[in-house]
């Protein structure tokens, strides 16, 4: 019998279950059940499409779970414009946050694979079934992640973005899984527990940070998802907000108890590779006594850094705006799927 994740995880105790719900529609029971949720405020613009984005997939077992916070757009129209599809169930009520949301959904949710999709993004076709695939075909993997493509406001494709080859050490320095395209087993997800509420801004590094001890994740060279970029995203308007929460990550990473003295002694590079990171987007931000402090530390902490390279080209963009350190970006990406290299 499937139930909620909340009834039978410890860890996910303060996150009431909910007992009551339908059974899942299971299209083939010989495949395992997806549970998606997509935490939602506002974002009625773009809902519509990332929720046809799912209830689009070709995927015969899909739970499906808008959670939003009382949005006052067309958020809720939208929703109901889907009542009867009896894969989509949602919510509508005042949360602490995304992070809130996301565990009230997953919390909620019976699925063996969980997701999360932002109410901005989308699954492109096939997703869904190539995630399942590639993490059934990785039985040791606690997750799987992919390539996605960055979008517009508009939805208008731009560059993509290469999953990299997994390390612990590589999510660490923010070589990161792409978030919509990330599907975990149930048992990584019971076993971490919620998403930490204090993680305004990185909750998904904070996440993959806390699982990825567990287990090791298996990449797929798929395309499965977008990932849109638009003047209210906290990736564009707030892109300084992430610095406290990765360094706090950092530190929690570092100081756990089973943390190895190999991991500890890598510490000073990772730091190093977040300084440089920071230093990068003061540059294209404009802030160079910032960018200037940032590669300062970087370089006390463990010399000097391959992310640095990006660091005259996004000067050039802020001067004049080619795209270069992005083409850059998508080069060395596509290298390091070539090479094979962590």
């Amino acid at each position: 019998m499937l139930r909620p994740l909340a009834a039978e995880s410890p860890p996910w105790a303060a996150y009431r279950p909910v007992e009551d719900l339908p059974p899942p529609i299971l299209g083939d029971p010989a495949l395992p059940l997806v549970s998606i949720i997509t935490p939602s405020y506002n974002q009625g613009r773009f809902i519509g499409e990332t929720v046809a984005s799912v209830l689009g997939q070709d995927y015969p077992n899909i739970e499906y779970w808008v959670i939003d916070a009382g949005s006052r757009d067309e958020t809720l129209a939208v929703l109901r414009g889907h009542a009867g599809d009896p894969r989509l169930r949602w919510l509508s009520e005042p949360d602490r946050g995304q992070a809130d949301a996301i565990n009230k959904g997953w919390a909620r949710c019976r699925g063996q694979i969980l997701a999360w999709l932002n109410a901005d993004d989308t699954y492109l076709p096939g997703a869904v079934r190539g995630q399942v695939a590639a993490l059934l075909a990785a039985p040791g993997a606690g997750a799987v992640y992919a390539d996605a493509v960055y979008t517009d406001a508009a939805g208008r494709p731009g560059r993509r973005v290469y999953a990299r080859p997994f390390s612990p050490l590589a999510v660490l320095s923010l070589e990161l899984p792409i978030q919509p395209t990330v599907f975990l087993r149930r048992e990584i997800v019971a076993r971490v527990g919620p998403l930490d509420l204090r993680r305004m801004y990185s909750m998904d590094t904070d996440y993959w940070a806390r699982a990825i001890p567990l287990a090791p994740w298996a990449r797929a060279g798929a395309l499965v998802a977008t990932y849109r970029l638009h003047a209210e995203s906290k990736t564009v308007a707030q892109s300084a907000g992430f610095y406290d929460d990765w360094m706090a990550i950092v530190r929690a990473y570092f100081s756990r108890p089973g943390a190895t003295p190999a991991e500890r002694a890598a510490r000073p590079a990772v730091l190093a590779n977040i300084y440089a990171a920071m230093a990068n987007l003061e540059a294209r931000g404009g802030g160079l006594a910032a960018a200037a402090r940032y590669t300062a530390y970087a370089l006390t902490l463990a010399g000097p850094r391959k992310r640095m390279l990006k660091l005259p080209l996004a000067l050039l963009d802020r001067a004049a705006p080619l795209g270069l350190a992005a083409w850059a970006m998508e080069l060395w990406g596509r290298a390091r799927r070539t090479w094979g290299r962590p």
